[in-house]
């Protein structure tokens, strides 16, 4: 069967207390999806954000539904190949508002739809069709924002209160803003929440090496599960360039540290991953499919790191990863929040979106991702393109 149809459409929410990072808050939840339906009515979703939603969503509708409307829905992998070499291909030329995280996103989110078709066509969850097993995957808890007038003890509170609600064991805060305020953010949330949490400290790519390091030789008696992007990339890149080496850094850093690296959701392309498990010696790369290429480049990232030690926990947007850390035997966590803080659209726009339960996101049992979009809610809240009313 051949793709038909393809919609995409976009919904911004302003947040009620902005939720701050180490280079600033986040005001708003943002969400882009497409859905793609085959000739004889089969239907598959995707999601994308971490660039312009408007962006994203014109990136479908003219540089990619021209190459998918018409095709077979079940060459997913040489779909991708051609929408890639279309748009990101060295002699193309493409409005500068295009750029590469864009077009991975806009790729992402039809790419996944794709995948979704395929396995509804199976009949078995996305997991399965990858050849994973359907169980509850460990899920930790999103807090410990930088909030404007939020003491230590509310944030400890907050926190505590949230992983109560979901039976959480494990729970990430921000740090990296200056070092002696993170050790302190850190230090509270251990003697107020206990030993027994595993807890995950995230800088938002806010260091050099050696700030990074002086930080991480303070947080090393906190026992921490891991240490999220500390170090900041040169121009938005981790690739070397004109002297810098952002991947290299990361593998200096690990060097220098007991506590484990995370990084991998901004590492936008699988050879940006590849190096950085090559050479960062990290132990949990966070490649996101959502931002970044779909399903087809995060199973391509999962193998190296497979083939490597390296453990997947894949960034945000828990509801479709948790389909994608089951599918490997090295998934180990999805990223969760509290969706009326952080994502009030996600569980009316998404129906089927999958509850956290004792701590853990099981996949839903439905075939493919298992949910579907509300077009009712995209009609009343989203900006609609090519998309049936």
């Amino acid at each position: 069967m051949a793709i038909a149809l393809v919609e995409s459409a976009w919904i911004t929410i302003p947040l009620r207390v902005p939720r701050g990072l180490s280079g600033g808050p986040i005001t708003a939840s943002t969400d882009a999806v497409c859905r793609l339906t085959t000739d004889d009515g089969v239907e598959g979703i995707g999601e994308a954000r971490g660039s312009d939603l408007a962006t994203i969503c014109q990136i479908v509708d003219q540089a990619l539904l021209p190459l998918i409307v018409g095709q077979p829905e079940g060459d997913i992998e040489e779909l991708w190949g051609r929408m890639h070499a279309a748009v990101l291909g060295p002699e193309v030329l493409r409005p500068a508002e295009w750029t590469q995280r864009a077009v991975l996103a806009a790729i992402g989110m039809v790419d996944q739809a794709l995948w979704d078709i395929s396995a509804r066509r199976r009949g078995v969850p996305l997991c399965m069709a990858l050849g994973g097993s359907r169980h509850p995957v460990p899920a930790y808890l999103s807090e410990g924002f930088y909030i404007e007038g939020q003491s230590l003890d509310e944030m400890a509170e907050e926190a505590r209160a949230g992983m109560e609600a979901c039976g959480y064991r494990a729970l990430k805060i921000r740090i990296g803003r200056t070092v002696a305020g993170s050790v302190e953010r850190v230090q509270h949330i251990r003697r107020r929440l206990g030993d027994a949490l595993a807890l995950m400290v995230d800088a938002n790519q806010a260091w050099d090496v050696p700030t990074a390091s002086k930080a991480a030789a303070r947080m090393e008696q906190f026992n921490l599960t891991w240490f999220e992007e500390p170090i900041r990339p040169y121009g938005g890149l981790y690739r070397p360039r004109q002297g810098h080496d952002p991947n290299g850094d990361t593998g200096r850093l690990a060097a220098r540290t007991s506590i484990p690296i995370a990084t991998g959701e901004n590492h936008v392309t699988y050879d940006e991953c590849e190096d950085v498990v090559l050479r960062g010696h990290v132990r949990y790369v966070q490649f996101d499919a959502i931002k970044n290429g779909g399903v087809t480049e995060w199973m391509r990232v999962a193998r190296v790191c497979g083939e490597h030690g390296v453990v997947m926990a894949p960034h945000h947007v828990p509801h479709f990863h948790v389909q994608l850390a089951a599918a490997v035997p090295h998934g180990a966590w999805v990223e969760c929040f509290d969706p009326a803080k952080q994502h009030p659209a996600w569980p009316d726009l998404f129906p089927g979106f999958p509850p956290v339960v004792d701590g853990a996101i099981t996949p839903p049992d439905a075939p493919g991702w298992g949910m579907t979009i509300n077009d009712e809610m995209l009609r009343k809240h989203g900006v609609l393109v090519r998309w049936r009313t």
